[in-house]
């Protein structure tokens, strides 16, 4: 799990040297995430590539805080749909990609001693859906509250917020 975060990083740096010409075409942030399901609060690391005005790529990592000694995390990896432009608002768009859920459980040594291992660890795959608005703040900044559905084994829905800087 350690490596893929690490990956994903390396992987949103390399991307970040690799554009000679930037005109807010590409942006990083951060966020907060409630999933369903879930049952607790996460932290997300996102990232945003414009093709063209219309069309986007943003994958993004989601650390949620452990609860019962149940850890999740998630990579998106999504492309976004510019709908509409609302004046004086922002723009609506769809989101549309797949989604990696990894979960973990670990649970106490008298257990483990039993079940021959003190943890399980379990990786799915499901499609996201859902819509963005993204709220620009400046001409560098923007706002974007979103709501996701990720369907598969074990369909999850999510609600949060991010705030995107372009580089």
């Amino acid at each position: 799990m350690k490596n893929l975060f690490k990956t994903f990083i390396v992987l949103a740096i390399v991307l970040s040297f690799s554009v000679t010409e930037s005109k807010a075409q590409m942006s990083v942030g951060g966020g907060l995430v409630y999933g369903t399901s879930i049952n607790t609060i996460g932290i997300s690391i996102n990232g945003k590539y414009e093709f063209t005005e219309d069309w986007s790529a943003d994958p993004a990592f989601t650390y949620f805080i452990p609860k019962d000694g149940l850890t999740w995390m998630v990579l998106d990896l999504d492309g976004n749909y510019q709908i509409t432009e609302f004046d004086g608002v922002g723009g609506l768009y769809g989101i549309g990609g797949l989604g990696m859920t990894f979960a973990r459980f670990d649970w106490d040594d008298e257990l483990g001693s039993i079940m021959g291992s003190s943890s399980y660890t379990s990786t799915t795959v499901g499609l996201n859906l859902g819509v963005g608005l993204e709220i620009p703040l400046s001409e560098s900044m923007a706002v974007s509250p979103e709501m996701k559905l990720t369907i598969g084994n074990g369909t999850y829905f999510r609600i949060g917020a991010k705030i995107m800087f372009g580089i």
